[in-house]
């Protein structure tokens, strides 16, 4: 039986961040998807400054410009089909389709010599003996194990650790020239305790909801009656789904040391603007970095600190954010504030400049700078 320093389920960004890393620093891991390689997943594909850096860190210069389907200098906000503001930003921001994003980065992991086990599925883990059984009954070891296989993981229910809340996201890919959007657009008030997107994608844009997760509520019929008041033609486009995790972190104090939660399984997204993909790079990266000391499960939890302390916060104001009260107060004052949306998407979106505990101090620096 071979054994290697990481066993790492889900090949996604989170998975592929911290294989390429340990490839990278010299150690051995293997990955283990239930997919094969390319494959689509929900996602609105925005690229922010700070994840931009992480995706050049990870691939090669001459590749990294490659993953990037295109790009958008400004971001419109609307009250559902009503247009509010539209925003210039000071940085383009580039967009990703994760059908060819995670497909170039598990090439480049590929190409560094790591080792995948693509279409595997029906596989399971022993953790008292630090092995994995594969589908066709064959064994491997391993040192530590990384689940990156998203928000229902299979980590939760094989540990019995709680899901904790959970969004679901919908997505179709319509033809830009059924749209003509070119900016970043984001729709409130058609959704409780979420928003509606479009963002452009190459040849189409991404249209998608995301929202808190509840039993009963026909959330297709939702995005159906959003794309129909935007007057979208849809004919023939499929619609894809996926859990997300929406404002809990997992507690992984209870998990074995050897066991490591990244991303989306860690419950590693922001609760206000859904921003995923950054948090499951840096994890993935923070997981490798751990590896690389003599206590990796201490070492990575206090790497995640800032990531935990985010989502955490971020929890506490979405709860008031999609309040009815907060969100028309909200969309009363960004209504024509060009500066001010701005000012947020570069200072808190596009980086994290501010904690959300200290969102009102981020609005006095934005007053006091245009006094």
């Amino acid at each position: 039986m071979k054994t290697y320093d990481a066993v790492i389920i889900g090949a996604g960004p989170a998975g592929m961040g911290c294989a390429i890393s340990l490839v990278k620093s010299g150690k051995i891991p293997c990955v283990i998807d239930k997919a094969v390689f390319p494959r689509n997943k929900t996602c609105a594909g925005l690229v922010t400054a700070k994840t931009e850096r992480l995706i050049r860190q990870l691939l090669s210069d001459d590749h990294s410009d490659d993953v990037f389907c295109n790009s958008a200098d400004s971001i419109k906000l609307f009250q559902k089909s009503s247009e509010l503001v539209e925003a210039p930003l000071a940085r383009a921001v580039h967009l990703v389709d994760r059908i060819d994003f995670d497909n170039s980065l598990v090439d480049r992991y590929k190409s560094l010599g790591g080792t995948i086990l693509e279409g595997e599925r029906g596989f399971s883990v022993d953790y008292d003996n630090n092995r994995v059984t594969l589908s066709n009954g064959s064994e491997i070891g391993y040192n530590t194990i990384v689940f990156a296989d998203g928000a229902l993981s299979m980590a939760h229910k094989n540990l019995k650790v709680n899901k904790g809340r959970l969004a679901l996201g919908i997505e179709a890919y319509i033809p830009s020239n059924r749209t003509g959007i070119k900016s970043v657009n984001i729709y409130f008030d058609y959704l409780k305790d979420g928003y509606m997107w479009a963002f452009p994608h190459g040849d189409t844009v991404c249209f998608g909801a995301a929202n808190l997760f509840k039993k009963g509520v026909d959330y297709k019929a939702l995005f159906i009656d959003f794309l129909n008041d935007l007057g979208v033609d849809f004919t023939g486009v499929e619609f894809i789904g996926a859990f997300l995790p929406y404002g809990y972190i997992v507690p992984q104090e209870k998990l074995p040391l050897n066991v490591i939660l990244v991303g989306d399984a860690a419950g590693f997204a922001d609760p206000i603007s859904g921003e995923g993909l950054y948090m499951a790079l840096q994890s993935g990266i923070y997981a490798a970095e751990a590896m690389q000391t003599d206590d990796p499960k201490n070492s990575y939890l206090k790497k995640v600190k800032p990531i935990i302390e985010t989502v955490k916060d971020g929890a506490k104001v979405q709860k008031l954010f999609f309040s009815t009260a907060v969100q028309k107060t909200f969309l009363n004052k960004v209504k024509g504030k060009k500066g001010l949306v701005s000012y947020f998407f570069e200072n808190q979106v596009d980086e994290y400049k501010y904690a959300y505990r200290d969102i009102r101090k981020l609005y006095g620096d934005y007053k006091n700078r245009n006094k």
